[in-house]
């Protein structure tokens, strides 16, 4: 290898084996001591204190800084780095369990929750999920949470935890193998999953209890095993491409859009071993794995997801027009932190984590470029290739709230990392202490820029309620309600709320959620005329509704997301808020009070 294999020079013993052992065991401290920070900035975020946000960056600073340190003084630096690693992942998991360490608040997390506690009490394995249908199609995450619950012992929740938990290690693991591979250095391979964890999804989005939480590291151990498949000799190239054809097809059962970036990543790593001059001894184990990537997702929507096509159908269409639609001025750009509560200069780098980023990528590029050796490498293509997703993505996030291209920003940097990794390494190979200070501060860039940008501080932190706000409106007491009505009028029952009293009494009520998305039940109707009056009764009872459950908090405060109900409700996104009159018009028959917390109001309907 050139000059960039030796881009992190060996340390040293500091004075001999004593002396490096103890400073090494302080550089390790940092790591829990981090930890102890992180549980700090959440008490602050409890108490409604100042400071969170600036102890949550110190507790990040200290993770990072201890593990470098920790790294640079290896003895072993292979097993040493490997475990770094993964102990960042772990440490970097966190911050999503002190959010609501005692039940899933997340919305995507309820329709999980659901479908594994339908298995877990004895339930089919593709039965209907009123939160979301199109994830019992793909059942690798609840399959797998429930069989850990009942060996266990364990709640849903516990359960769901671990399995997260694990899965994100799992994903750091992989990308670390991957880039030691192709980097030749361990301490290279460390950053370049350091690059990977700032990717914006990975504190919050992919640490909640979801499927792509699991398939992503299947995806990562997936293209790991494939790129490897070039080194391995003939006689092991075999099991090896067995072993990834079986993370392959678990990836086709787990989540469909991960299966899609799965099978266009083998595709192209195919076609570039076999466009190689000569080609890569190992295209027709590439080329079977890419053929199994495309046709098992297929065959899977064809015979059992068909709805999969619905779901997706309408986020397709939403990407393809976003551009095309702003060049043609039907719809304006929407302005960026609009609202936002964020520090100013966690909005700040945001913006300045994108120019960062085409910058080390940039320069990671022109030094792959200057090798021969590796610009050969189909696997550097196949990464490149990948990476370059996240900046086709950005146009259409920066031009409206796009929820499908922000989700290929996690996926973007199993490519994008090790580019990255090229960067810093020389940096710090050519500036010594200087350069790797600097790489460091840039690295922090990345990590305060991925953590904004995908995670506001209703997700991150808790805090005062606020109507239609994901965990911020799944408070204790809206799933204290939910398990009251399963508790005591068992499972099975409609029931009417706003978006967040729907999800929570769909999931741990296990009622069935009367919604306009699956439904076509105008809720809004009912709820936001001031009075009782025939319009509203005669939806109830079109519906067939049996329960009505009311959060007062709601009443005239505006819906964070910018809907109460659902996007096609009147006023939506005008920051119209609900009146107390439309909220209080149920204490009156037809409607019986049936539980009150306080703030949470479940009423029976019946006339």
């Amino acid at each position: 290898m050139t000059e960039l294999a030796v881009a992190v020079r060996r340390a040293g013993p500091p004075g001999g084996a004593a002396p490096r052992r103890a400073a090494m065991a302080v550089a390790l401290a940092g790591l829990p001591a981090a930890g102890a920070l992180y549980a700090w900035s959440y008490t602050l975020a409890w108490r409604g204190g100042a400071g969170m946000h600036e102890v949550f960056w110190a507790a990040t600073v200290l993770a990072l800084a201890s593990a470098g340190v920790a790294a640079r003084l290896a003895a072993t630096p292979r097993r040493a780095c490997f475990w770094l690693a993964v102990a960042l992942a772990g440490l970097f998991s966190v911050p999503k369990l002190l959010r609501a360490p005692a039940y899933f608040s997340f919305y995507d997390e309820l329709g999980h929750w659901r479908a594994a506690q339908q298995l877990l009490d004895g339930g089919a394995l593709f039965a209907d999920n009123p939160l979301n249908r199109v994830v019992p199609f793909y059942p690798g995450l609840h399959a797998v949470t429930a069989a850990l619950a009942a060996a266990t012992g364990w709640s849903v929740v516990t359960a769901g935890a671990v399995v997260a938990l694990v899965a994100h290690c799992l994903s750091v693991a992989a990308l670390y193998l991957l880039a030691e591979r192709l980097l030749g250095r361990p301490r290279v391979a460390l950053v370049a999953a350091a690059v990977f964890m700032a990717n914006p999804a990975f504190f919050y989005f992919d640490a909640q209890f979801a499927y792509e939480t699991l398939a992503l590291p299947l995806v990562c151990v997936a293209v790991m095993l494939a790129l490897r498949l070039g080194d391995a000799s003939g006689g092991r190239r075999r099991p090896l491409a067995g072993a990834a054809a079986a993370v392959v097809a678990a990836v086709a059962v787990t989540h469909h859009a991960s299966s899609y970036v799965l099978a266009g990543v083998l595709a192209g790593a195919a076609v570039l071993a076999v466009l190689r001059r000569p080609p890569a001894r190992h295209w027709p184990q590439l080329a079977a794995l890419a053929a199994l990537a495309v046709a098992g997702p297929l065959a899977w929507v064809a015979t059992v997801a068909r709805y999969t096509l619905r779901y997706l159908g309408p986020y397709v269409a939403s990407n393809l027009m976003s551009v095309p639609g702003f060049v043609r001025s039907d719809e304006p750009a929407r302005p960026l932190f609009g609202g936002s509560t964020l520090p100013r200069y966690e909005i700040a780098g945001s913006y300045a984590s994108v120019l960062v980023l085409t910058g080390l990528v940039g320069a990671g590029l022109w030094l792959l470029w200057r090798d021969p050796a590796w610009r050969r490498d189909p696997a550097w293509r196949t990464l490149a290739l990948l990476g370059a997703a996240y900046f086709v993505s950005l146009p259409m996030v920066a031009l409206r709230v796009d929820q499908a291209a922000k989700r290929s920003w996690a996926f973007a940097f199993i490519g994008l990392a090790p580019v990255c990794a090229l960067a810093l390494a020389a940096l710090a190979r050519r500036a010594g202490l200087a350069g790797a200070a600097a790489g460091g501060a840039l690295l922090l860039v990345l990590y305060v820029g991925g953590v904004a940008t995908l995670s506001g501080e209703h997700i991150r932190f808790p805090g005062p309620y606020a109507p239609s706000a994901d965990p911020r409106a799944t408070t204790a007491d809206v799933v204290a309600s939910a398990r009251w009505l399963r508790r005591a009028h068992g499972p099975g029952g409609r029931v009417m709320g706003d978006r967040t009293l729907a999800a929570t009494m769909g999931a741990y009520g296990e009622q069935v959620p009367v919604t306009w998305s699956y439904y076509g039940y105008r809720v809004w109707e009912v709820f936001m005329p001031e009075r009782l009056g025939p319009g509203v009764l005669a939806e109830l009872d079109r519906s067939s509704t049996g329960w009505v459950a009311v959060d007062r908090r709601a009443a005239g405060r505006p819906p964070l997301t910018g809907y109460y109900f659902d996007d096609a409700e009147p006023g939506a996104f005008t920051g119209q808020a609900l009146a107390p009159a439309s909220l209080g018009k149920f204490d009156a028959p037809p409607f019986d009070r049936a539980y009150d917390n306080g703030n949470v109001v479940l009423y029976r309907y019946g006339r």
